[in-house]
């Protein structure tokens, strides 16, 4: 109610009283005055000196993680508040997705007080949290008093993964020209000479014939195995399907990497470039990107800049949701490079346009696989094979 009707309540209870007298009419205006006179002191009561702070329990999780969020308020005085009504300004997708969040609190004389609550299933993305609108009254509702806070939080949700099998990587890693770092990355059937023992030498490769021929200890020298520069190519124009490309590219990276291979990642919509990298903090570089996602109309890797980013030994993986004769196109500009389509799409429900660009894709050297939406099982040593 506005400051003219609380002061038109009270004068007309005194009125009431004074006209009519008696212990009633004024028990009446007596009883009432507490109430009224808490809500004019409502009116100029300093919601400015509020400090807010907003706290969570992760800032980074996977779809299914929950995420309590903490809500503290800070005041100097100590005047009693009634009840404070809390509600969160949402990003717009969480909004959309259905979330609400309106929570009562009675904080009394209390100087500090918090609330807390829990979102679940929080969809993939980066969710900025940024504004906290509280409302303060009085007994009867007859004031309300608002404030709006600024407390910035970012979550930042991952897309979730398959464990992909990866039976028959082991032949991928023979074909590029980067050493691998790891040791496990050897081809021990190939040996390309002999050389004198070092520390750490298994003693399964000591050369017996070499070190008696020598009087020292010989070992063999394998060939080191050569990773292939992998990159991942994600078309993430509008589709109803984006989602389960974002979920295929963060199965087939995490595959990739827990292998030890070089992966890069690239999105159509964006110049943006992850360059090949390999570690735990590559992966969350790739998943931090794919969390970040957006559908795009723009295609901002051209032809130019398609070939520029490719190193001359690079595979390139590109997952799209339709085939077109473009994307085909596009692939087969990295001449020096093997190319492999993934479709999120099952093969019977091509258009005949996309049966053409499927047909166009493999004369020129381009496999094209597929994996039906909804069942994202994808053999990798297929994908991979020549």
């Amino acid at each position: 109610m506005s400051v003219i009707g609380l002061v038109s309540l009270m004068v007309v209870t005194f009125c009431f009283a004074m006209f009519q007298g008696g212990f009633v009419s004024w028990f009446i205006f007596y009883s009432f005055l507490p109430f009224s006179t808490y809500a004019a002191i409502l009116l100029f009561y300093p919601l400015h000196a509020f400090t807010v702070e907003r706290k969570s329990n992760k800032r980074e999780c996977y779809p299914g993680d929950s995420v309590e969020i903490v809500l503290t308020f800070t005041r100097k005085n100590l005047m009693p508040l009634l009840f404070m009504l809390v509600e969160e300004e949402l990003p717009q997708r969480m909004e959309d997705s259905g979330f609400q969040r309106k929570i009562m609190i009675f904080p009394g004389f209390k100087r500090t007080f918090s609330m807390s609550y829990t979102l679940e299933n929080l969809p993939r993305g980066e969710h900025s949290f940024q504004s906290i609108r509280f409302r303060i009254g009085d007994f009867f509702g007859l004031f309300e008093k608002e404030a709006i806070y600024s407390s910035p939080l970012k979550i930042t949700v991952f897309p979730p993964y398959h464990e992909l099998a990866y039976s028959d990587l082991d032949r991928v890693f023979n074909q590029g020209a980067v050493g691998s770092t790891k040791k496990t990355q050897r081809e021990h059937s190939v040996v390309s000479g002999v050389r004198k023992y070092q520390p750490g030498d298994q003693l399964s490769w000591i050369n017996w014939k070499a070190t008696a021929r020598t009087s020292e200890i010989m070992t063999k020298e394998f060939e080191v195995q050569k990773n292939r520069d992998l990159f991942i190519v994600l078309d993430n124009k509008p589709s109803d399907l984006l989602e389960e490309s974002i979920v295929m590219t963060a199965s087939i990276a995490h595959a990739m990497l827990k292998k030890g291979m070089e992966i890069g990642y690239a999105s159509m919509g964006s110049r943006v470039i992850i360059p090949t990298g390999a570690g735990n903090n590559h992966r969350r570089k790739i998943f931090y990107r794919l969390a970040k996602e957006e559908p795009s109309e723009v295609n901002a890797l051209d032809e130019k800049i398609w070939k520029g980013i490719l190193p001359a030994n690079a595979a390139v993986i590109f997952i799209v949701s339709d085939l077109t004769l473009e994307k085909v196109d596009m692939l087969s500009a990295s001449l020096a490079n093997n190319g492999l389509m993934l479709c999120v799409k099952k093969p019977e429900d091509l258009t005949d346009e996309e049966k053409m660009s499927r047909s166009t894709a493999v004369s020129r050297g381009i496999k094209v696989s597929f994996f039906e939406h909804g069942q994202l099982k994808c053999d990798l040593s297929e994908v991979m094979a020549e």
